[in-house]
């Protein structure tokens, strides 16, 4: 539900900032972020817009104290104050998530995760995406992730790509493909 009332303000802010430009687009989902953030983080700042007791005009300072600590360029300082006006500040993240992606998809770009059995150093996590960008046609990055339970290699999804390079899954198609032990299969005659 809130990805459906997340996505026309998305659209709309992407739909202004576009004409300005790649690095108006970076900026504003930049602060998009940052004020995501923050709002996630102090959900009882949310609250306070969405109580009765407070007065609209105690309301719009409040948004204007926040939008001046987090320095937010006017386009998202607009957006607040709508998404405000509309009792819908709580849907700030997911607006974020919309914009982020459609600013990916302007710049080419695909995000995924690459899951590992530990810790992944920079340079290889960067290889990984040079690679993968060669594949799919697009810039990558990645979230990178633990799971020890995969033993070694790794498993990447991309959208709905998913590769898995991980030991379990090449035990797991040996131990499908493999005779099992002592060379014969049940019911064969020898």
């Amino acid at each position: 539900m809130s990805r459906r009332i997340a996505r026309p303000y998305a659209q709309a802010l992407f739909a202004v900032a576009k004409p300005q430009g790649g690095e108006a687009l970076r900026e504003v989902n930049e602060a998009l972020q940052r004020a995501a953030a923050a709002f996630a983080a102090l959900p009882q700042l949310v609250r306070a817009f969405e109580v009765p007791t407070l007065s609209t005009k105690q309301k719009a300072a409040l948004l204007e104290e926040v939008v001046r600590t987090l320095a937010l360029p006017p386009l998202v300082e607009r957006l607040l104050f709508v998404l405000q006006s509309h009792y819908r500040l709580r849907f700030l993240p997911a607006v974020a998530e919309a914009f982020a992606q459609a600013c990916d998809a302007f710049f080419g770009v695909m995000r995924g995760k690459v899951e590992v059995p530990g810790p992944l150093e920079a340079e290889k996590r960067a290889a990984l995406e040079r690679v993968l960008a060669q594949l799919v046609g697009s810039q990558v990055v990645l979230e990178h992730g633990e799971r020890p339970e995969l033993l070694a290699g790794f498993v990447v999804r991309l959208g709905s790509l998913v590769f898995d390079g991980s030991l379990k899954r090449q035990l797991e198609r040996f131990a499908e493909t493999s005779v099992p032990l002592g060379g014969r299969h049940a019911g064969q005659v020898g």
